[in-house]
């Protein structure tokens, strides 16, 4: 009702002779002429205005990784959230190198899927996540102005494109003492004008609207911030691990307050790879494969905090098989034992990467400790590989459950398998809920 939305902003005293023909509710909102009709239409309309206003959905959230596009839209209700869609597509993996193809793809996808019960055309996204670049600074005090100014500068031969060029967003995580000096500690956060151009330039073709363009960091952290209620909790040291498929991304936070964070270049293509060339077998059959084995080794207890414990007990249930939720083949154990070798090494590499990330922040607040990790991203449903890397790590650990928290119902619209743990939708879950509010620059 685009012509109703347009009157109700004006005065509803004034319903009579009312020239929205169209709007659906001239016969009830007085133009007969009785006063009887007149309140009748009065009330009516009132209802629709509070109903209207009651309804209103958050942004969409967009959510364009390196393999998968998540859309994801909530609404509040009775102080939490309610799911109204939410939607997920796969990247073929042979045009993910090839913008132009990749972009034309993602566009169609898009328009696609918002035609499942999403609302409205106002969307928030994050900078790209494969254009996305994670420096520590360390830098002199200086007013907040004064940082913004210096940054391109102090960030000049430091990432790899031009700082002069690119779009930064940045966050102070605390003091630090270098020679004696005090100074401060800032994550920069950065990616390429032009592929942010060509990010938000996709969605400006499919005639939506972008409220906020943010950083995954900060969309991890808001999606688990019902954990950070109670008083002390901004003490708590979070280690988040987010496993993709490019890439794995970390972030340390004390409470909802980021103060590291740094992207690896280890995630799930090159296990795939490395499984490939092990088996003799396609990547795209490798990638099945190892699904298959995580299914078969993983072991884990669902709670209800949007978190899945981690653990090997006999009342653990394995993942991908809560309510009956996958059947399959046995598998060999030798094929088992194949793949676990493949992957080995490089899992390595990313343990090492990790106990690097941990002894920074341990260097930069001297006398504190991770209190925990949270493992999110799709390669985090390999449970067995969690399962590793907090042992390696000596940390309590557990699987984010993004869509946990959210109020679903039979009305939700979904390609999602909601009966299961779903550790991919973090970013998604922190941009639909807590960011959506947010504008862009």
């Amino acid at each position: 009702m685009p012509n109703c939305r347009a009157h109700f902003p004006l005065s509803l005293s004034g319903i009579n002779g009312c020239k929205w023909s169209n709007c659906g509710i001239s016969k009830a909102c007085g133009t007969a002429g009785t006063k009887k009709r007149s309140l009748f239409g009065l009330d009516v309309v009132r209802r629709m205005v509070l109903s209207w206003f009651a309804s209103r959905v958050n942004p969409i959230a967009v959510d364009i990784g390196t393999d998968t596009i998540k859309l994801l839209q909530v609404e509040p209700k009775d102080g939490q959230h309610r799911l109204v869609a939410a939607a997920c597509e796969t990247i073929p993996e042979e045009i993910r190198s090839r913008n132009a193809d990749r972009d034309n793809y993602v566009g169609e996808a898009i328009r696609k899927m918002l035609m499942e019960g999403f609302r409205g055309k106002q969307v928030v996204t994050c900078l790209p996540a494969n254009q996305m670049a994670v420096q520590h600074l360390r830098m002199a005090k200086m007013t907040a102005e004064e940082l913004v100014k210096a940054l391109p500068f102090e960030a000049a031969g430091k990432l790899p494109f031009d700082a002069g060029r690119a779009v930064l967003r940045h966050t102070i995580s605390g003091e630090v003492y270098q020679n004696q000096e005090a100074k401060q500690e800032v994550i920069l956060m950065a990616a390429p004008r032009e592929a942010v151009d060509r990010h938000l330039a996709l969605l400006s073709k499919l005639k939506l609207e972008v409220v906020g363009i943010h950083v995954e960091p900060t969309a991890l952290i808001e999606c688990f911030g019902h954990l950070f209620k109670r008083k002390g909790d901004e003490n708590l040291s979070t280690l988040f691990i987010d496993m993709g498929a490019g890439s794995t991304h970390v972030v340390i936070a004390h409470g909802k307050n980021m103060v590291f964070a740094k992207h690896i270049n280890i995630g799930g293509d090159l296990f795939n790879i490395k499984v490939s060339e092990a088996v003799k077998m396609s990547v795209g059959n490798a990638k099945e494969l190892r699904i298959k084995v995580a299914h078969h080794l993983s072991q884990v207890s669902r709670l209800p905090a949007g978190v899945v414990a981690l653990n090997d007990g006999n009342d653990a249930h394995p993942l991908g098989k809560q309510n009956n939720g996958t059947n399959g083949k046995a598998i060999d154990n030798e094929l088992i034992a194949k793949v676990t070798n493949a992957v080995g090494d490089s899992v390595q590499s990313l343990i090492t990467e990790l106990q690097l990330c941990v002894r920074y922040y341990e260097s930069i607040f001297a006398g504190r400790t991770i209190d925990r990790a949270i493992f999110v991203g799709g390669e985090s449903r390999h449970v067995s590989l969690c399962q590793i890397v907090a042992q390696k790590l000596g940390l309590p650990a557990t699987l984010g459950d993004p869509l946990a928290r959210l109020i679903k119902d039979e009305v939700a619209k979904t390609n999602v398998d909601l009966r299961q743990p779903q550790p991919g939708w973090a970013i998604a879950v922190g941009l639909a809920i807590g960011l959506s509010s947010s504008t862009t620059e």
